[in-house]
């Protein structure tokens, strides 16, 4: 079984390579999808602020990667 578990482990890591990352773009649409219908806005928003909100993901967790490859190792 532990075969299993090291395949599937591996073939994960050949698609997601940052967990936080993944979770997050993912999240962002689920309430892009499910809760921009509800605002008050006009449809044509929809798409400038899904591209706002995953750009906005994108450089935070650049940000982050940054600082944790210059934060020195002990």
């Amino acid at each position: 079984m532990s075969w299993f578990t090291a395949a599937l482990s591996e073939l994960f890591s050949l698609f997601v390579d940052d967990v936080r990352f993944t979770l997050a773009i993912l999240v962002w649409i689920a309430v892009g999808t499910l809760g921009l219908s509800r605002l008050p806005l006009d449809l044509a928003w929809d798409a400038p602020l899904l591209f706002l909100g995953c750009a906005v993901i994108l450089v935070l967790s650049a940000w982050r990667a940054a600082r944790a490859a210059k934060a020195p190792r002990g």
